[in-house]
């Protein structure tokens, strides 16, 4: 069954003239890792709040395990990892994952095995009770990997979960991924790492301008980075 299922979507911004997301097509098929590539300004974080209904009024049709995207058992099966760190700094790693457990529907009973079971898969079972805000970069990527984890997503979305982040917490991010993958985790991982991209997924699609450019497996690429650039131009993006 497809995890992600997105056919033909369009979405332009209220000031912008161009479109972010152009007749854009991506499919992900459960349990599978698939890379998403694409140079600043691509669509690449318009596409995933799309995915999460952040944004609303595309044309197209998105669908999360054959359900509507945004809809309340579309969202159940998310996890979102955003690129902007998205905790509260005053609070401790165990206050950040009650919120968002709530949030998230876990009940009393099971927030706290969720959030003890997510603390120890990231390495920060010693700094639960210390704040946010005294955390380093990587203990900061890896809380805002653990709060996309609570409540046990079968898609897990991620964008640039290892930027700027020291070589141990890369490290320990990469096997976290790796195990989520080989349970059977559907993850769809937008990233500007080569090396990261071809280390954990196994089929890639490239996007440039909103649009689609390139699909296909990881393992029938020679050269991911010289195809990237083929596909999306050696142009500097700098907005």
């Amino acid at each position: 069954m497809k995890a992600l299922d997105i056919s033909s979507v369009t979405f332009s911004y209220d000031h912008e003239a161009e479109s972010a997301l152009q007749n854009f097509s991506l499919s992900v098929a459960g349990g599978e890792a698939h890379a998403l590539l694409g140079p600043n300004g691509a669509g690449k974080t318009t596409l995933m709040r799309v995915i999460t209904g952040q944004l609303r009024g595309y044309a197209g049709e998105v669908s999360i395990y054959g359900n509507k995207a945004a809809n309340k058992y579309s969202l159940r099966n998310i996890g979102y990892a955003p690129q902007p760190i998205s905790l509260f700094p005053a609070l401790t790693a165990l206050e950040n994952l009650r919120f968002f457990g709530s949030m998230a529907g876990l009940t009393s009973a099971k927030l706290p095995e969720r959030s003890a079971a997510v603390l120890k898969e990231t390495g920060l079972v010693q700094y639960a009770h210390k704040k946010v805000a005294t955390y380093s970069g990587g203990m900061l990527r890896r809380l805002n990997l653990a709060v996309a984890l609570l409540h046990e997503p079968h898609l897990l979305l991620l964008d640039e979960p290892t930027v700027g982040v020291d070589p141990q917490s890369r490290h320990h991010i990469y096997e976290i991924l790796a195990a989520l993958s080989v349970s059977g985790i559907t993850i769809l991982l937008c990233t500007h790492m080569m090396d990261e991209a071809q280390r954990l997924c196994s089929r890639v699609t490239m996007m440039d301008r909103g649009a689609a450019v390139f699909a296909g497996d990881m393992a029938a690429i020679d050269n991911l980075e010289k195809l990237f650039l083929e596909k999306t131009g050696r142009e500097l993006r700098d907005e």
